[in-house]
């Protein structure tokens, strides 16, 4: 089954928060799993949208699988296991989550999809190390519109936006935009590819 990766930061703006959980559940609608780090903020947003239409998510943790990090989001794993969806660690049961592992399992979340989509990253986020993993291992890196709109996270998709990172406002245009002829690029004030 199609997956993609959606990933952000753990404070996102109101704007950003409901941008992943729309395009989340747009994208489970389709057919389309869910990938996701089950972190606060975008993580957990783009979880619940998939669950809200009881789509599959697939939450990749810092941590054993037999323990939830947020606990917090423990009841919200129940609801992605219940749909089909599931928990996916490389550490043994009673590994407890440490800094340096939240990189590691970044690297997963990139290579589990071809396409990560970054929604709102602040400057040296977890979400732009997810993307440059995803860059290296030859996948795509999209840009939600609502990175762009919010000052404070500006910085920190500026270079991915320089370097040609598609921007796309909901799972819609994505489409449109990833079944584009290669060659061209999907340009949305007028709804037309040009080269």
């Amino acid at each position: 089954e199609p997956c993609i990766s959606v990933v952000g930061t753990r404070k996102p703006s109101v704007i950003g928060a409901e941008s992943a959980f729309n395009f989340a559940k747009d994208a489970a609608s389709d057919g389309c799993t869910v990938v996701s780090g089950l972190a606060f903020g975008i993580d957990a947003c783009a979880h619940k949208g998939a669950v809200s239409v009881k789509g599959k998510s697939i939450g990749v943790l810092p941590c054993g699988a037999d323990s939830v990090f947020p606990a917090t989001n423990r009841r919200l794993a129940m609801a992605m296991l219940e749909n089909g969806g599931c928990l996916l660690s490389e550490y043994l049961p009673g590994v407890t989550p440490a800094k340096f592992r939240f990189p590691q399992r970044n690297r997963i979340i990139a290579a589990l999809s071809p396409v990560t989509l970054v929604v709102e990253a602040p400057e040296k986020s977890g979400a732009l190390i997810t993307a440059d993993f995803a860059l290296e291992q030859g996948r795509d890196v999209y840009l939600h519109e609502a990175s762009l709109k919010v000052s404070q996270d500006r910085c920190g998709v500026s270079s991915l936006h320089q370097d040609g990172a598609p921007v796309i406002a909901s799972y819609e245009e994505y489409v449109r935009c990833k079944n584009a002829v290669p060659g061209t690029q999907y340009c949305k004030s007028d709804n037309q590819l040009f080269f």
